[in-house]
């Protein structure tokens, strides 16, 4: 049976937990394929880590000798690795304030925090580790990677929390690229992200730390937009509330109309080719438009939502 997803402004706790799978979230995205966890690390960094050092033997990798224990014992010593049994993954979800917009159906911050939910879950079901942060304030909420399930409750609770403190559309300093200059120097080698974001707001150095961020691991970016911001659809004129300022929308000025349109496209587009480039996937979604998803039962069950997450 097909079900349309609650849509509006509105966001319950209970939403993060029941939330679809990102393969019905996202219809024909292929996402459900992206399987990562219990599974050796097939690209993106060593996939390995420390076990312990011995003595060095011929034909060791040199790029693996310990030079501390080294310089210490005055021997050569190596350093052991053994696979990783999961991953870490990292949850970068944006909730500035003009990610408070839709024209209809449902805000681009409210879907954003669906996708966290369900990227959240996906990870938990693979038996990875998932946290990250949430860029709402200037003390953002950061979560380290966890495989507990109490843990990852108090993650969907933090992105629960943090999108009603968003519905308040304050100004604030930190920003993805923040975010991202913490993670390329700190997150463990081969770890998967999830960015989510309509990325307006990257600036030079941010595209940066999202490039070198994809050469050690696998970043997957979700670029939320409304139709609104690339086109006037319809006759009239529309009113638009950005929290602290009001203007109109008219499409009776043809020349304007046009410019429009032609701007809006091709700042969605310059986005959508620049993520492709430094991202393993980029994935744009409409949130103007209706989602429609499977009901399916899940391991999910509603007793799950009154587990305190606190």
């Amino acid at each position: 049976m097909s079900i349309t997803m609650p849509q509006g402004i509105s966001l319950d706790f209970e939403d993060l937990i029941q939330v679809p799978p990102l393969s019905q979230l996202l219809p024909n995205t292929l996402v459900a394929s992206q399987r990562y966890g219990l599974l050796r690390s097939s690209s993106r960094g060593r996939g390995m880590e420390f076990s312990e050092a011995r003595a060095y033997q011929p034909g060791d990798d040199i790029r693996t000798i310990d030079w501390r224990i080294t310089a210490r014992t005055g021997r050569p010593y190596t350093k052991l690795f053994r696979e990783e049994r999961d991953r870490n993954v990292y949850i970068i979800l944006d909730l500035d304030p003009a990610m408070y917009f839709g024209s209809k159906g449902q805000l681009k911050a409210r879907f954003a925090a669906l996708i966290a939910a369900s990227c959240t879950w996906q990870a938990y079901e693979m038996k990875d580790k998932v946290g990250g942060v949430i860029i709402v304030d200037n003390t953002p909420g950061r979560l380290q990677p966890s495989g507990i399930r109490k843990d990852v409750l108090a993650w969907l609770h933090r992105i629960y929390q943090s999108y009603q403190q968003g519905l308040l559309r304050r100004d604030f300093k930190y920003t993805i690229g923040d975010a991202l200059r913490i993670y390329v120097s700190k997150a463990r080698p081969g770890s998967v992200f999830h960015i989510i974001s309509d990325f307006y707001r990257l600036d030079d150095s941010a595209w940066l730390y999202l490039r070198r961020l994809n050469k050690v691991h696998s970043v997957r970016t979700y670029q939320i937009y409304d139709q609104l911001e690339k086109e006037i659809i319809g006759n009239g004129t529309i009113g638009i509330n950005t929290g602290s300022n009001e203007c109109y929308v008219s499409s009776y000025d043809s020349k304007f109309v046009e410019n429009y349109d032609r701007l809006g496209n091709k700042r969605i587009r310059n986005i959508d080719r620049m993520l492709s480039e430094v991202s393993q996937r980029n994935i744009c979604i409409d949130v103007s438009k209706t989602m429609v998803t499977e009901n399916k039962n899940t391991p999910r069950t509603t007793a799950n939502t009154q587990t305190n997450p606190n």
